[in-house]
């Protein structure tokens, strides 16, 4: 009886190509099977065409050969990387440099092409378009990936991409449509739209995005590419600010303040009206849609439109000192294990009034910067709910101030840290002993530091509530619904507000919500789910009877005790 025996799988070296014939053939024999095999050599042959001096005819003609064969390995490379947890685990962050490297291989091979021609001589249009159209294209891609899990970009990627657009501009080639490639795969776009989108993307604030909201900006910025323009002329800016890309930088575009930018052949102004006008024509259209959604923009939602119309319409500034901190903090992330941390903790309405001072004292040491000392610091935290699941993480305080934190990790390895995600954490200065609750606005990657975040304080303290009944309606959510109350802090908040899961409850809902020992029937007058992947609800309450609101003058209750 014969044994079936799977073939051997083919093996193919890198080789060096140096001819157009070769490079057909060596594709060839590439086991297509074995995509680990292929990429290996696919990258060690980019890397070694890349050191070996060729005319640049034949290195593009080449590059072109190879081209449809690493679009096949990027594209493997996607399905062995995971971007669950940040910093990337170790085997997604080795398949993500891989990849990274692969893509500037790739582009390094066009730009050496394109700047041989240029110096040597010789110019073909068709062909330069094709080098500096694809080394921008594919330098873009590593800028976006590396975005898109909040790793600073490699130095020198920007002004590469500013140089070979500026080249673009001088051999009258920026609006080129760049051929597309044999297996069909690249978007008919000029090189000046590639330069328009990338830097587009930038402008978003891409650290402040949500996990997954970076591939949606960039297709969005593709769709309405053709309504921005580029001027080289500062005289045209109209207003205060203006979104600017100095080609003599290692910066992508940025909104700057006009005064501050000189009359250069290297500055470009950007002229993105026509997309804030589209921004708030969709802002305007889904006021009352279901989840934020229409069909005109299927890339985007309300909340994601509203940050981003902000971010390229507004220039941040740090208005609050922030102070240089050596602590240690305790930080829990996602709602529900916020309100668990929140309802252990036992704070009440009853008990809001005496912790009023502590506030005072943690407010005006983050305002000043004092010092201060905390037994939080030595002892461990991940202990201190000993009864609990919840995870608490110990995260080192880079610096505070009075509207937020700067963290770092203290040990480098996964954690559940997203843009947009609710936290509570203990201060070490705050001698009440609260969780603040706060919103993670950025975070940045650095590989020998970790991973850092910004995270915006929106309450020094919070009472655990749960809604019991939505009675307006049929909803298909599991009740209760837990989720925070935000109290009315002097000069702060005016009014309570609710904080609970994102896209379940709708202006105008009727809840029945526990807030400690009490049952109170409230209505939902707005939601804003712009603040973080949560709503954040103002709120008003139903069935007081004015009487209740306002004590006669001779209605001395209360007063007997404290006399």
């Amino acid at each position: 009886m014969s044994q079936l025996t799977s073939p051997a799988k083919k093996k193919t070296d890198a080789a060096l190509l140096t001819s157009v014939s070769q490079a057909k053939n060596w594709v060839q024999e590439l086991p297509l099977t074995n995509m680990g095999e292929v990429t290996r050599v696919l990258y060690q042959s980019l890397v070694a065409l890349n050191q070996h001096p060729l005319p640049p005819a034949t290195r593009i003609e080449i590059t072109e050969v190879l081209l449809p064969y690493v679009n096949i390995a990027l594209e493997n490379l996607d399905r062995h990387f995971s971007t669950r947890s940040f910093p990337l685990p170790e085997r997604s962050q080795k398949v993500f440099d891989l990849k990274q490297a692969l893509q500037l291989e790739l582009a390094g091979s066009y730009q050496l092409a394109a700047l041989d021609m240029l110096t040597r001589g010789g110019v073909s249009q068709k062909r330069l378009t094709i080098a500096i159209g694809r080394a921008i294209r594919y330098m873009g891609r590593t800028l976006v990936n590396s975005y898109g899990v909040y790793i600073k970009c490699k130095p020198n990627i920007w002004h590469d991409v500013h140089h070979l657009y500026l080249l673009a501009c001088e051999n009258k080639i920026q609006d080129k449509v760049i051929p597309k490639s044999t297996d069909g795969k690249s978007d008919p776009f000029t090189i000046e739209a590639y330069y328009k989108l990338f830097n587009l993307v930038a402008l978003g604030i891409p650290n402040s995005l949500r996990q997954g909201e970076i591939d949606r900006l960039e297709k969005f910025f593709a769709s309405v590419i053709n309504t921005v323009t580029i001027l080289d002329d500062v005289d045209n800016i109209s207003g205060d600010y203006a979104h600017i890309a100095l080609l003599n930088s290692d910066e992508p575009a940025a909104l700057m303040p006009a005064s501050e930018v000189l009359n250069s052949p290297t500055s470009r102004i950007f002229d993105i009206s026509k997309i804030e006008d589209i921004l708030k024509d969709f802002i305007e259209m889904t006021a009352n849609s279901s989840f934020g959604l229409h069909e005109d923009q299927p890339m985007l939602n309300r909340g994601l439109a509203n940050r981003l119309l902000s971010r390229l319409t507004s220039s941040s500034s740090r208005k609050n000192k922030r102070f240089e901190r050596d602590d240690v903090a305790g930080v829990v992330m996602r709602l529900s294990d916020v309100f668990s941390v929140v309802a252990a903790s036992g704070i009440t309405e009853e008990n809001q009034e005496d912790e009023s001072s502590a506030e005072d004292d943690l407010y005006e040491k983050m305002s000043y910067g004092e010092a201060s000392s905390s037994p939080w610091v030595d002892i461990d935290i991940e202990t201190s709910l000993e009864d609990s699941d919840v995870e608490i993480q110990p995260w080192h305080i880079e610096n505070s101030s009075a509207k937020g934190y700067g963290f770092k990790q203290k040990v480098i390895e996964p954690s559940s840290a997203r843009v947009g995600e609710v936290l509570a954490l203990r201060d070490p200065s705050d001698q009440s002993d609260n969780w603040q609750i706060a919103v993670i606005r950025w975070m940045d990657f650095y590989r020998d530091r970790g991973l850092c975040f910004g995270a915006e304080l929106l309450s020094p303290r919070a009472i655990s509530i749960s809604i019991k009944a939505i009675v307006n309606r049929e909803a298909p959510q599991r009740l209760p619904i837990n989720g925070l109350m935000l109290p009315k802090i002097e000069a702060i908040r005016e009014s309570p507000s609710l904080l609970l899961p994102g896209h379940m409850l709708m202006v105008e809902d009727i809840l029945m919500i526990d807030i400690g020992s009490r049952e109170e029937k409230v209505q939902l007058i707005a939601i804003d789910e712009c603040l973080g992947s949560f709503a954040y609800c103002d709120y008003v309450v139903l069935d007081q009877k004015e009487d209740e609101a306002e004590q006669s003058e001779s209605d001395f209750s209360g007063v007997w005790d404290f006399i």
